[in-house]
């Protein structure tokens, strides 16, 4: 049978590295997510406006004193309008910072789809970071290449969001490192160490390279914060080709991949199964959220997953 190669990323955007007009634009999408929910899982606060009434900057509602109030919220002039005392209730803003972990190593850079997975990845960090920051919150984090990982401090408001724009532009547009499981564990533990307690961590990856040492890592994250895990994959990786031999090319050279057989075609995705079921254990047994997002998948679709609907005062 005829060799046939496997295929680079088509469909619209066809991206093999984050552009920042496409990144910048997001903005707009992330005014969906911005406006009808609040991130959080299970019962944990959002980042947005709470439940409770308190002093704060967003007036709320009036009602009747009650003994311990402040006397500085009273509202005189409705005080002398009813004839007993009344005062301010305010909506208590919580902020809890986001901190990203951002995969764009070696193992990223492959899509046949849409675009690479690194690319999606920066999108959806992107999405992230308008949505944060456009909330009033801070957003921050850091991009691993696959050999090192570059720090960004928590920002807030739009400067808060470009840079951390630019540093997925910057980063995406090189060629990577070599990866390994080391690197990738010592960045989560960096990554873990600068998480503060109040705080929400997304990881973004396709976590090719988690071992048991990273989830060792992703479990101290877990006891600083409530945390995320959104698994980056390529359809091709889970779904093979149609049956034929494929003409592959590797860093030692090119391979052949025979999919003619039955049991050959079982066997194909049997890792990334494995990957997956390994990952979504470790998120039940942290109590943490696992979402998947193919190469070709709405990036808002999925973020609403990681966001509930926010809680009226």
């Amino acid at each position: 049978m005829k060799a046939a190669p496997i295929a680079q990323p088509t469909g619209a955007a066809g991206a093999v590295v984050p552009e920042p007009h496409d990144l910048i634009a997001l903005r707009a999408q992330a005014t969906m997510l911005r406006t009808t929910r609040s991130i959080g899982n299970g019962t944990s606060a959002g980042m947005h406006r709470g439940r409770e009434l308190g002093t704060g900057l967003d007036f709320a509602e009036l009602r009747a004193y009650q003994a311990g109030d402040d006397p500085r919220n009273m509202d005189w002039r409705h005080t002398a309008r009813r004839g007993r005392p009344f005062t301010k209730l305010f909506h208590e803003e919580r902020e809890r910072p986001v901190r990203v972990f951002v995969d764009l190593g070696p193992t990223m850079r492959f899509g046949t789809r849409s675009s690479f997975k690194s690319v999606a990845a920066a999108r959806l960090a992107a999405l992230l970071a308008w949505t944060v920051t456009d909330a009033g919150d801070r957003i921050g984090g850091a991009i691993h290449d696959g050999c090192a990982h570059r720090e960004q401090p928590a920002r807030g408001r739009e400067h808060g969001a470009l840079g951390f724009i630019h540093q997925l532009v910057a980063i995406g547009a090189h060629p990577p490192a070599a990866s390994g499981p080391d690197a990738f564990t010592v960045a989560l533990r960096a990554f873990a160490r600068r998480v503060r307690p109040g705080s929400h961590a997304i990881v973004v990856s396709d976590f090719h390279h988690l071992d048991v040492a990273g989830e060792h890592a992703l479990a101290m994250l877990r006891r600083a914060a409530a945390i995320a895990l959104v698994q980056l994959f390529d359809s091709i990786e889970s779904i093979p080709p149609p049956p034929g031999i494929y003409r592959m090319s590797a860093a030692d050279g090119e391979r052949t991949l025979d999919l003619r057989s039955p049991a050959a075609r079982d066997a194909y995705g049997a890792p990334f199964r494995d990957r997956s079921e390994r990952l979504a254990t470790l998120a039940r047994r942290l109590g943490a959220q696992h979402l998947t997002l193919a190469t070709h998948d709405d990036p808002v679709r999925t973020l609403a997953g990681l966001f509930r609907p926010r809680v009226a005062a």
